[in-house]
């Protein structure tokens, strides 16, 4: 007997990555007609602290008690694993899954109910090789990259399909939870631009929330820098299409204040619309690019060393466009929704893997 389902995810309608990967997952669960229900920790009009993380067990409880047949946690976030204890002794819990973004390597004593990943009913599962490295002192872990749905996926490849290049001009884009502006690198992305003092350059910088105020004042200085904050998906997607080059600067550090990529879903989501990328120096980034051929990193994270990335792919517009069309088969050819799809099925759920009748390696067209 298939298992029901409760997906438990950290937020819903604040943006960033994570809420994309869940996003992804809940689209895999419709497709493949799983009974799921979704519990969202916080969300844009709830107040966060105590009160709501106390009825937030409470509905998880209910949840599991009243559902009509064997019920797995999906969990979607570390933070949230404290919930599976709370749940464990109910007749109906069959067991949990919990997927491990990458910050939490770096900031694992900071992470709440970091030792029930080695509990016997917690399946582990990173979003990236390198994550699941860095777990192998506290437990095993299965790998599920991030993948798109399939309605992201198609207004990614269809923008891509319509992308323009402006002559003359040198189109940088950046995207991010925007009070998330330092650990994503932006100071060292400006002050790199700046050394490579090309003035064909204009960043553009997207992301999700309210722009702190010294976010604004950094930017300020530089009259080739704008924000564009929230933007709905197609629009977003044109702007990744038309971009010469999207750029993700993520800092690594451990501690109180870590930060980290586990892998990067926005350097995907650039190269589905067809647009070479610079990665993160460190991080799990590697999973989510093609180095040398879809995109390069730069070899540490200080300015001078992302300066000289940028300078390689700006003065080498051939080798750039190369890049660009590579990225395109790559990212549409590896992460197919329907082939993901069934790696959620697999991964998280252990349900067998059915494979498709006539296997295909062609890369999705844009539709006319």
């Amino acid at each position: 007997m298939d298992e029901n389902v409760l997906l438990l995810a950290p937020s819903e309608g604040l943006g960033g990555g994570i809420e994309r990967y869940v996003s992804t997952v809940e689209s895999v669960f419709k497709r493949f007609e799983v009974p799921y229900r979704r519990l969202n920790l916080v969300r844009h009009d709830r107040v966060h602290g105590l009160d709501t993380k106390v009825r937030f067990v409470r509905e998880a409880r209910r949840a599991v008690r009243c559902s009509p047949g064997p019920t797995r946690l999906v969990v979607a976030h570390c933070n949230l694993l404290p919930v599976v204890a709370a749940v464990a002794h109910l007749e109906n819990y069959s067991g949990a899954t919990v997927i491990l973004h990458g910050r939490e390597i770096w900031s694992r004593g900071n992470v709440r109910g970091h030792w029930m990943m080695q509990r016997s009913d917690v399946r582990v599962v990173a979003v990236s090789n390198f994550s699941a490295g860095g777990l192998v002192t506290t437990c095993p872990a299965n790998v599920l990259l991030p993948g798109v749905s399939p309605a992201w996926y198609r207004t990614l490849v269809d923008a891509g399909a319509r992308g323009t290049r402006v002559p003359g001009v040198f189109n940088v884009v950046t995207t991010f939870r925007l009070d998330d502006w330092r650990g994503k690198g932006l100071p060292t992305l400006l002050d790199a631009l700046r050394i490579a003092g090309d003035d064909r350059v204009r960043l553009t910088i997207c992301g999700t929330g309210h722009a702190p105020t010294e976010l604004l004042e950094a930017i300020a200085p530089f009259p080739w820098c704008r924000l564009a904050p929230g933007l709905s998906d197609p629009d977003l997607a044109q702007l990744l299409a038309d971009a010469d080059l999207f750029v993700l600067a993520t800092r690594t550090r451990q501690g109180g204040r870590a930060s980290g990529e586990g892998f990067g879903l926005v350097l995907l989501e650039a190269q589905l619309a067809g647009t070479p990328v610079v990665a993160p120096a460190y991080g799990g980034s590697g999973d989510a690019f093609l180095p040398g051929v879809t995109g390069l990193a730069p070899l540490d994270e200080t300015p001078e060393a992302l300066a000289a990335a940028l300078a390689a792919l700006l003065n080498d517009d051939e080798g750039r466009q190369h890049m660009g069309e590579a990225a395109a088969q790559w990212s549409r050819m590896c992460f197919e929704p329907d082939a993901y799809g069934r790696q959620v099925m697999r991964v998280l759920l252990n349900r067998p893997l059915l494979l498709p009748h006539r296997m295909s390696l062609e890369v999705a067209a844009p539709q006319p």
